[in-house]
């Protein structure tokens, strides 16, 4: 009886990931939105991993609606980041010598922030309320802050990245993962890292709101 209940909360659990998965895939097909679309992906996910979480496709919907201005908002200044660090990237590789070295040191260090940011401030938007300037600041400060859980999270995304592109084979099965559950496999594993990330900065928020209530 055990292991009849295990075995349908796991089958409910990769059920709810595929929906999951092509709700985000469907919402992010005007690429404008990937952004919102992600948001809302790690709203249902860090609800999830604390056991919290409710109606899924309400959950998913509720969270794209609810922070699709502000996360668009963000997606388009990342879209416009990434394109100047490319092309920082293509102009420093052509120079000679040590001004070359010296630009390829900084347009990496560049594109490191970038990475950092684009990875943690959706999930952010989907857990705290705060000004678009601020939620990309602490995109930076918190996870520098509790750099153990910053460096599991990237090293997990680097790691499911690399297998998929070891060579042919990966290449077509991980296409066919990705669209059937590796996004949301992926964000529901990093929710379990990030709640730890976030805690503390949880706890602060919630003695706020407890002092503004008394």
């Amino acid at each position: 009886m055990l292991m009849d209940n295990i075995i349908v909360r796991a089958l409910s659990r990769v059920s709810d990931l595929i929906l999951l998965n092509i709700l985000w895939i469907i919402c992010s097909l005007p690429v404008v939105t990937i952004g919102a679309s992600t948001t809302a992906l790690y709203s249902v996910m860090l609800k999830m991993a604390a056991n919290e979480e409710g109606y899924i496709l309400r959950g998913f919907l509720g969270g794209f609606r609810k922070n699709w201005k502000q996360s668009t908002m963000v997606w388009m200044v990342l879209l416009l980041t990434g394109a100047v660090i490319g092309a920082d990237f293509m102009i420093v590789r052509r120079m000679p010598g040590g001004l070359g070295s010296a630009g390829m040191v900084l347009t990496g260090a560049a594109a490191l922030i970038y990475l950092i940011e684009i990875v943690f401030v959706f999930p952010l938007i989907a857990k705290f309320e705060n000004t678009t300037l601020h939620m990309m600041k602490n995109a930076i400060l918190i996870p520098a802050a509790r750099f153990p859980f910053m460096a599991l999270v990237m090293l997990l995304i680097g790691m499911c990245i690399a297998l998929t592109f070891l060579n042919t084979m990966t290449i077509l099965a991980g296409a066919v993962i990705w669209c059937l559950i590796g996004v949301s496999l992926l964000a529901y594993a990093n929710s379990f890292l990030l709640l730890g990330m976030f805690r503390p900065f949880l706890n602060r928020e919630e003695d706020t709101v407890n002092m503004k209530k008394q």
